[in-house]
C-alpha cells in the first residue's frame, strides 16, 4: 500500500473526531473538506446540529441572567453594557493593566500590531483590580450564557497598535467574517475610548441566527472551501472562517453596525454573527479585556463545575500556546518579550 494512503488510514480517526467536535479545517481534514459529503450536506448537517444543542443549552442556563438580557443576546448576538464598572473601580483597572509588566506575544496583522498576555487564575493572582473584574458575578453569569457551557472564558489584556512602523501584511481581521461554524462568544471590556481613529468593533446585529438565506449562504460556501490549489478562490476559505461581502450580506437582509464606545463599555457578541476590525483612520492605540469562551459544540451538556473547567481549560490552552510559540516565532510570525504594552 502507498505510504500515503497508509497516512491517510493512520489519521482517519482523528479526523472522524474531529468532525464530532470543533473541527473546521477544509483543507487539514479530508473529511470535512469532502466535496461530495458536503455537495450532500455535511457542512451544513453539522451547522444545524451545532445551533440546536447551542439553543437547548441556552434555555436550560436561562437562569443566570436578567430576561432583557438573553432577549438581546438571542435578538442581535450581542450584549452591550455602558458603564460596565463603578468610575473609580474603572480607572484602578485601567491604570493596573497599563503599568502591567509580563510576558506579552505580539504579532502583525496589515498595519496592526496586536499585543496580548494571556491573563491565567495565577497571573490575575497578582493583579487585584483584574482579578475583582473576572470575579464579578454579571460578567461571570453573562458569559457563562452566551457561551452556552457555563464556563468562565479564557482572559486575555489585547493591546492594538494602528499604522505601527511595520511592513504591511494582508489584515484578515478586517474582512467581514465569521469565526466558525457555530455559536461562540468573544468579550471586550474597551480600556480605551473606541471611535473612527482606532478601529471600531463592526458586528452585523441578527446574523448570528440560522435563516434559509444564512443555511443557503453556508452551504455554497462549503462548497467553495473544498478547491485545491489554485482552484480556490482567494481569502480564508479552506480554514472554516468564512468571509462574507457586502453585497452577500445585503442579499441575506443584513446591515453591520459600527461600535464607537466610550471607555468602561462591556461588548459579549457570539462570533458566529458576521464581524469585523473597524478600519483605524490614524496612528493609535486601541486596550482592552478580551475574552473568548469556546468548547465542542456538539457535546448536549454544559459543565457543572464552571471554576474548575475554566483552569482546566486554562492549563490546556496554556500549553498550547506554549507548544506554537517556537514554530511561529521561527516563521517570523510572532515575538515575545517581558515588558509593558506599547503605548
Amino acid at each position: 500500500m502507498p505510504a500515503h494512503r497508509l497516512t491517510k488510514l493512520w489519521k482517519l480517526p482523528l479526523w472522524l473526531v474531529e468532525l464530532l467536535a470543533w473541527g473546521k479545517s477544509f483543507k487539514n481534514n479530508p473529511v470535512i473538506g469532502s466535496y461530495w459529503l458536503n455537495r450532500c450536506g455535511l457542512h451544513v448537517l453539522r451547522v444545524v446540529i451545532a445551533h440546536g444543542l447551542f439553543r437547548f443549552r441556552l434555555l436550560l442556563l436561562a437562569a443566570l441572567v436578567p430576561a432583557a438580557d438573553r432577549r438581546a443576546f438571542l435578538r442581535d448576538g450581542y450584549v452591550l453594557k455602558e458603564n460596565f464598572l463603578p468610575p473609580e473601580q474603572f480607572q484602578r483597572l485601567r491604570d493596573e493593566l497599563l503599568h502591567y509588566e509580563g510576558e506579552v506575544r505580539e504579532t502583525v496583522e496589515g498595519t496592526t500590531l496586536t499585543q496580548r498576555t494571556f491573563m491565567t487564575h495565577e497571573v490575575r493572582n497578582g493583579t487585584p483590580q483584574m482579578a475583582a473584574f473576572a470575579n464579578d458575578p454579571r460578567l461571570d453569569h453573562l458569559v457563562r450564557y452566551c457561551s452556552s457551557k457555563n464556563r468562565p472564558p479564557l482572559f486575555y489584556v489585547e493591546n492594538l497598535c494602528n499604522h505601527a512602523n511595520v511592513t504591511p501584511r494582508p489584515d484578515p481581521q478586517r474582512d467581514m467574517h465569521a469565526d466558525t461554524f457555530h455559536p461562540c462568544v468573544k468579550g471586550w471590556l474597551y480600556l480605551d475610548p473606541v471611535d473612527d481613529r482606532n478601529g471600531p468593533f463592526v458586528y452585523v446585529p441578527g446574523s448570528q441566527r440560522l435563516g434559509w438565506a444564512r443555511l443557503k449562504w453556508e452551504y455554497r460556501q462549503s462548497l467553495e472551501a473544498c478547491k485545491k490549489g489554485e482552484a480556490r478562490a482567494p481569502g480564508r476559505y479552506w480554514d472554516g472562517s468564512f468571509r462574507v461581502s457586502a453585497q452577500e450580506l445585503t442579499e441575506m437582509g443584513f446591515a453591520p453596525r459600527v461600535f464607537r464606545v466610550p471607555a468602561n463599555t462591556l461588548l459579549v457578541a457570539n462570533v458566529y454573527g458576521f464581524h469585523r476590525r473597524g478600519e483605524a483612520n490614524a496612528a493609535s492605540h486601541r486596550m482592552t479585556i478580551w475574552m473568548q469562551a469556546r468548547d465542542n459544540p456538539f457535546n448536549p451538556i454544559f459543565t457543572p463545575i464552571p471554576r474548575a473547567a475554566g483552569r482546566a481549560f486554562e492549563w490546556v490552552w496554556e500549553r498550547v500556546l506554549r507548544r506554537l510559540d517556537g514554530p511561529r516565532e521561527l516563521a517570523g510570525e510572532q515575538r515575545r518579550f517581558t515588558g509593558r504594552f506599547s503605548r
